[in-house]
């Protein structure tokens, strides 16, 4: 056993060599400030538990003693990374910088949601089948979830834009001997571009993420608006752009049907795809790659919802950076298929519209795909460098 404080500079000695590649004791001492001393007694702890390991580096052609360097062992500790979501279960077992091992797809439908628990847990034992998992040797288990999860993050509240009730941790904890960290995507993939991303060194970001639900938060000053949560814009009210913004929830009141969130995620859009691209497709992801090949091909009704999901876009987006001040604007989403076109509308409407003329925004795309397993393993990384994973794994 041994204290938080312990834990913490482990974490903190671990995440500078994971950084730097390879680095000497002397360099972390100075870089960490902590006492040499400190640093070596550290050191070994990482490497008796087989989290760093030691290097020989011969910089010059001379016959002196090598130096010795420390670098990550990623080849001991394993992560098991578990992403939900509507369409979806993607199960992948990793190395400890995040590199893929082995991975598996399952489908799901909403018309299974009750029985989410039982079959993530068939899908598991599936996975655990076809590939051989060393128990002993997994660090964590991260389950990230495309839609909500409760307080005490043990639950998955909602799934994409439905209510449903999964009480996955307790229902998966018996096939493991590690900690189980239940997260939402949206919150995971931040933490990923904002901590080890292409976005590490920026201060005025705004994230924004569409799929079957709109997520959106604000990298201000270097720091996250929102930590454990979203900027909910979803009831922000839309001007009619064009006569789409009434076909897609006739039904609705006008107060209701020009919700931002009834005008530009996936299940508002496929509503547009089957009345103006007729198709037999039963899948939204099927239907939605249907309308980025007629936007490539320049089908004009294709062309019609491309402007209609841009209007709303850039509209929503105005209104935040004219508040923020961003600089850049990141997004991600399965239209990325179709990134120029929609970059290019988009950031013509935005600039055409700030108040702030000065402003010079760019959009610019994640540097994962939105359902990579680096995502997930971000949870776990988190944990290593905070210590308490170090810390239970040791314990």
């Amino acid at each position: 056993m041994f204290s938080d404080n312990k834990a913490l500079h482990l974490g903190k000695i671990y995440r500078l060599i994971e950084q730097f590649e390879l680095i000497s004791r002397t360099d972390l001492a100075k870089l960490s400030g902590l006492a040499p001393a400190s640093v070596t007694n550290l050191t070994k702890i990482l490497i008796d538990n087989h989290f760093i390991l030691e290097r020989i580096v011969q910089n010059t052609p001379s016959r002196g003693r090598p130096s010795v360097g420390l670098a990550v062992s990623n080849f001991f500790w394993q992560l098991f990374c578990i992403t939900v979501s509507p369409h979806q279960v993607e199960i992948s077992l990793c190395q400890l910088n995040g590199k893929q091992i082995h991975h598996q797809d399952y489908t799901i439908s909403p018309q299974n949601y009750a029985q989410l628990d039982d079959n993530i847990l068939k899908f598991i034992e599936n996975f655990q089948q076809i590939h051989t998992i060393k128990k002993e040797r997994l660090l964590a288990v991260s389950v990230s979830v495309v839609g909500k999860i409760n307080t005490e993050k043990e639950s998955i509240t909602h799934l994409g834009n439905m209510e449903i009730h999964s009480n996955i941790t307790s229902t998966i904890s018996p096939l493991f001997n590690c900690p189980i960290l239940l997260m939402e995507h949206f919150q995971l993939w931040l933490l990923a571009e904002s901590t080890v991303g292409s976005l590490i060194s920026q201060n005025n970001v705004i994230f924004l993420e569409l799929n079957d639900t709109l997520n959106v938060n604000v990298l201000l000053g270097g720091k996250l608006l929102y930590k454990q949560s979203k900027m909910n814009i979803d009831n922000i009210a839309m001007p009619k752009f064009s006569p789409l913004s009434d076909d897609i929830f006739p039904e609705l009141a006008d107060i209701d049907r020009y919700k931002l969130i009834n005008q530009v995620t996936f299940p508002a859009i496929v509503k547009l795809i089957d009345k103006y691209l007729p198709n037999n497709f039963a899948k939204p992801e099927q239907k939605i790659r249907l309308l980025c090949q007629k936007i490539v091909q320049n089908q004009p009704l294709a062309l019609k919802i491309l402007a209609h999901i841009t209007d709303n876009l850039a509209y929503a987006l105005m209104n935040l950076v004219n508040i923020f001040s961003s600089e850049k604007i990141m997004f991600n989403s399965p239209l990325l298929q179709i990134k120029d076109p929609l970059f290019n509308q988009l950031s013509a409407k935005l600039h055409k519209n700030l108040l702030k003329h000065d402003l010079n925004i760019d959009l610019v795309t994640s540097q994962y795909e939105w359902n990579s397993p680096l995502i997930a393993c971000s949870a776990i990384k988190q944990g290593i460098y905070n210590g308490n994973l170090i810390k239970d794994s040791i314990n």
